[in-house]
């Protein structure tokens, strides 16, 4: 954890806001309005303009890219092939390097979608974003994986379905408000990348850890009861559910949370404080009923199945939370350039600054 934290610490360095500060059409309004923009955030400040913004369509512009689609494509390739190689031979490692790959490969290619919307490069680069996986990697394995098991052993697994949320999205946040606390990454654009990192870590970490732990009969047993099934057609169906529907689910809510800080601390400081902490509890609070759902079904088979396709219905309902929050950041040189969906959208308006 230091290590990763001390070197996305070292690696930061001051970047210009991107574009400058500027009157641009404003993008949250179809009359002919400008709003200001501070270089690193839409504000309140509005006037009169001569033309509306320029909106994009609807799953085109910068929506598509090769790069996202290419790691997606080779994360289901890498699994596919370690899959097959691991219920051949029963070779746990080998799934857990699938795992591992996947996971990575799928973190990547989310990284590399929002980046076309948000035009992340500007503000951060990959290293630095690799310094915040490893760090909260750390995190994971020296507070989380403790905490949980501690609460697990003691006062039992419901408690630690209740409690989940703040202690995982807790130690998710660890390094990004560290980072902050000293300076680094305040943009908000800056803030949903160390977020998404933050969640990568975090996602890569317990996949891999669930990928031996499903295999052993070692992981939690949240219904307490019965036998966990540790057959290799169990392990590879949970690992790569884990990976396309609860991992992703990480870096969501770790970027909303973020999101919302980082916009409400940049544009009102310590006046957003309390806008920020209700985002981060909400998303702690979703969090835990989502693990807690999982021990409230045990009895009902039924309850279960459907369970887990509303956790796909969850997940759509994140994403479009955290793009709902980010949106608010896509910079003015990407208005019109991209899909419709990431048009910033809901920006407060104030006329007395104009």
């Amino acid at each position: 954890m230091i290590i990763g934290l001390t070197g996305a610490y070292v690696a930061a360095r001051v970047r210009e806001g991107v574009p400058a500060p500027g009157w641009f059409p404003d993008p949250s309004s179809h009359s002919a309005q400008r709003r200001w923009w501070d270089s690193r955030a839409w504000t309140a400040r509005v006037e009169p303009g001569e033309q509306p913004a320029v909106r994009g369509r609807r799953f085109h512009g910068r929506f598509w890219g090769r790069s996202w689609v290419a790691s997606l494509v080779g994360a289901v390739v890498v699994l596919v092939v370690g899959s097959a190689v691991y219920t051949a031979t029963d070779a746990i490692h080998v799934m857990g390097v699938a795992s591992l790959v996947g996971m990575a490969l799928v973190c990547w290619a989310f990284y590399r979608f929002v980046n076309r919307q948000l035009a992340l490069d500007d503000v951060i680069g990959p290293l630095e974003v690799l310094a915040v996986v490893v760090g909260t990697s750390g995190a994971v394995l020296l507070v989380a994986a403790n905490v949980n098991s501690w609460i697990i052993d003691g006062p039992g697994i419901q408690t630690a379905s209740a409690l989940v949320g703040l202690v995982e999205e807790g130690t998710k946040l660890i390094v990004p408000l560290a980072l902050f606390v000293l300076g680094r990454y305040r943009d908000p654009r800056a803030g949903i990348a160390v977020g998404l990192a933050s969640g990568f870590g975090f996602a890569i970490t317990e996949t891999v850890q669930y990928a031996y732990q499903t295999a052993s009969a070692t992981g939690p047993n949240f219904c307490g009861t019965g036998t966990v099934d540790s057959s290799s057609a169990t392990v590879v169906q949970e690992q790569v559910f884990r990976i396309f529907t609860v991992s992703p689910l990480h870096w969501l809510w770790t970027g909303i949370a973020v999101a919302i800080a980082w916009r409400l601390w940049h544009l009102h400081g310590r006046r957003g404080t309390l806008g920020a902490v209700g985002g981060i509890l909400l998303v702690m609070v979703v969090h835990s009923l989502n693990d807690s759902s999982i021990t409230s079904t045990c009895d009902n088979p039924t309850a279960t199945s459907l369970l887990a396709l509303l956790r796909w219905v969850l997940l759509v309902v994140m994403y479009l939370t955290f793009r709902a929050w980010a949106r608010k950041s896509t910079p003015p040189q990407l208005v019109g350039q991209v899909s419709r969906g990431w048009d910033p959208k809901h920006l407060p308006s104030d006329r007395s600054h104009g």
